[in-house]
């Protein structure tokens, strides 16, 4: 039976896994290095003993390294290059870096209206050469229609700039032109980190006589071979990780919000009938929009370390941490405090955390029923805040089209969802969200561990979807930016479906996806009239593989 290692990169602790089928045969957890990810993910495969001696045959890695360097600024520059054509207004756009605009215009359905300006292209070779930066980021409008001018560019520069990086837009495809520029340009900001720290993993467990494949947890829910992921693919793999590690301790038809209360953040998903919600809209990350599929998530910044600041009206919730909990050797208050002197948690120095409590009141008012009441006003806050949260959320998860297609096919169904609560504080906080929200919370049968059982019981996630002009004999894959000639008929019924039948098939291997787990949609089809006559069709359609899990967590 295979064994597979599951590990999940907290802002917190890291956890790990080691299953055999869907049975847990170890798991660990150990502090995250938020300044040296690679080592932190060693030491959890050290932890688990994974050797030559101990094989796995395969390894699934959570990781925020991606996440990390977005939020914090820690990225290279780039030069963005945008052929924005006539009608849009981009200072309209709340852009979160600089670009420049370039002549030369494609319609929406791909046709060259104006040609480029060479004058334009050598300056910009010009400047190159006195820059120091070496990256840039090529996006037309309609690119995803036709790439002639991005790959013009392109060519164009690299001839007398052979050292640049070049990204261009049309490889992701899809039609939002604000989000596809932001996606392209931080896909290649992230390259060169992400790659090494690719680069030393593979080594690393190389080193330790483990030469299992090892992936990557995308926002989606699903996974990649760590060596063809597109690194900003990787964001947010945490909350995708809480969800999927929920849906692996649930019922195969249940419907639920997952909760997952870590030490740093609390991660939001919504599983409805047995099946993730997926977000219409691609993840925002900081001040970037992108076209990143994800799961319908959310994180917050509340946790079980969530530092407890003193003042007039006695206590506030800061959404950051300063380090562990008092009972668990830290040196500041934390709601973890609050939950192990009400012994609701079953680790930490119970002394440490009266102390810890202690200190918010007046000396005068530190009896132990002002100690409780102080212990379950912090826990109520954190409630407070993950309770809100929710609320908000739901609404628009509401807005969905998922969600809303859900709701026709289970009218019976009410709207407000129980609640599976898992992390390392889930315990703790259990009682109290289940008070304030009046539904039913229940734990997972391994919460302190459940991302990294959602991380190693997750399955490989891919879209083919095909977009098709047969009048002008040409079709493209939005999810790989693949363009080509159309060969087939003018009006294909069949045909179209077996094309991209055969071409999923042949990419489905090198995703680590199986081809049975290819699920073909519906195609559409609109004619293309000329002088009343049919000259073409529009046909769009897909082949997908949904976010999920292989089966159910077994004691």
């Amino acid at each position: 039976m295979i064994k597979r290692v599951g590990i999940d990169v907290g802002g917190t602790f890291t956890d790990a896994v080691l299953m055999q089928g869907n049975s847990i045969v170890d798991k660990t957890k150990v502090p995250t290095r938020t300044d040296d990810l690679l080592h932190t993910i060693i030491s959890t495969i050290d932890e688990l003993g994974i050797s030559e001696q101990k094989p796995v045959e395969k390894i699934t890695v959570s990781t925020t390294l991606v996440t990390n360097a977005i939020l914090q600024g820690y990225l290279p520059k780039i030069k963005l290059c945008l052929f924005p054509g006539r009608g849009m207004k981009l200072d309209a756009l709340a852009w979160p870096v600089p670009y420049h605009v370039f002549s030369g215009i494609i319609d929406y359905r791909g046709k060259e209206v104006q040609a480029p300006d060479h004058t334009e292209w050598e300056q910009l070779s010009q400047s190159l050469q006195q820059d120091a930066e070496t990256k840039l980021a090529i996006v037309g409008k309609f690119s995803h229609r036709n790439k002639a001018h991005e790959e013009q560019l392109a060519a164009y520069l690299l001839k007398y700039n052979p050292d640049l990086q070049i990204a261009c837009g049309y490889l992701w495809g899809q039609a939002n032109f604000y989000r596809r520029s932001l996606t392209t340009y931080l896909n290649l900001a992230s390259q060169e980190l992400y790659f090494q720290f690719a680069a030393d993993l593979q080594q690393a467990v190389a080193a330790r006589g483990c030469h299992a494949p090892i992936l990557v947890l995308k926002a989606d829910g699903g996974t990649l071979p760590l060596s063809s992921l597109r690194p900003v693919d990787s964001i947010y793999s945490g909350p995708a990780a809480s969800v999927l590690g929920a849906l692996a301790q649930s019922k195969e038809s249940e419907s639920f919000v997952a909760v997952d209360i870590g030490g740093t953040t609390t991660d939001l998903g919504i599983v409805l009938s047995g099946v993730p919600l997926i977000s219409a809209k691609g993840a925002r990350i900081g001040a970037f929009p992108t076209l990143v599929y994800s799961l319908a998530v959310r994180s917050l910044a509340v946790g079980g370390d969530s530092l407890i600041l003193r003042n007039d009206q006695g206590f506030s919730l800061a959404d950051y941490r300063s380090g562990a909990a008092c009972c668990l050797g830290g040196d500041a208050p934390t709601p973890t405090d609050a939950m192990c002197y009400l012994k609701l948690v079953d680790y930490g120095d119970w002394a440490k955390a009266e102390a810890a409590l202690a200190s918010l009141l007046p000396p005068d008012e530190r009896e132990a029923t002002n100690l409780q009441n102080m212990a379950e006003a912090i826990l109520k806050a954190a409630v407070e805040k993950i309770a809100l949260a929710i609320e908000d959320l739901s609404k628009e998860w509401q807005a969905e089209p998922a969600y809303k297609i859900w709701e026709v096919l289970h009218p019976q169904n009410p709207l407000k969802l129980n609640i599976l609560v898992s992390g390392g504080c889930a315990q703790g906080f259990a009682p109290f969200l289940g008070e304030r929200l009046k539904t039913r919370v229940r734990l997972g049968n391994y919460p302190e561990v459940s991302n990294a059982i959602g991380t190693a019981m997750a399955k490989p996630t891919f879209s083919w979807t095909l977009s098709l002009d047969t009048y002008r004999k040409f079709y493209q894959i939005e999810e790989t930016g693949e363009q080509g000639e159309w060969l087939g008929s003018r009006k294909p019924y069949k045909e179209v479906a077996r094309f991209l039948t055969e071409l999923a098939q042949k990419q489905a291997g090198d995703k680590g996806i199986d081809q049975a787990d290819l699920q073909l949609d519906n195609f559409d089809y609109f004619p293309i009239v000329q002088g009343y006559q049919t000259v073409g069709q529009i046909v769009r359609g897909a082949i997908h593989v949904p976010p999920g899990v292989r089966g159910r967590i077994q004691e």
